[in-house]
């Protein structure tokens, strides 16, 4: 079930915070026949985590990766997007997300 409705119920922000920007998101490893097939392949084809972090994790995605030449990406440990961009660590950790942000009130 929660496979179903991620990209409903997850996405939500994700796609707000794109839109913000005048873009349209694509997900295409969201969709379902990917999700099913992803889903069908043993663990071990997808994960080994025998292995450090930034290669065991995600192998399809670091293979593939590889294959469209982005070794360096290929071995970046994943981070969600709010921490990818290391701008949690930059912003007032007392903050909320349901605060207004000071640095737009002087604006």
């Amino acid at each position: 079930m929660d496979i179903r409705r991620i990209s409903s119920r997850n996405l939500g922000r994700d796609d707000r915070v794109i839109s913000d920007h005048a873009r349209e998101a694509r997900f295409p490893f969201l969709d379902e026949n990917v999700v099913s097939f992803l889903n069908s392949l043993p663990l071990h084809d997808k994960a080994d985590l025998t292995l450090p972090r930034g290669i065991g994790e995600k192998l399809l995605l670091r293979l593939l990766a590889l294959q469209l030449g982005l070794a360096r990406s290929a071995t970046l440990p994943k981070r969600a997007i709010q921490f990818g961009s290391r701008i949690a660590k930059m912003e007032n950790r007392k903050e909320h997300a349901s605060d207004t942000c000071n640095r737009l009130k002087d604006k």
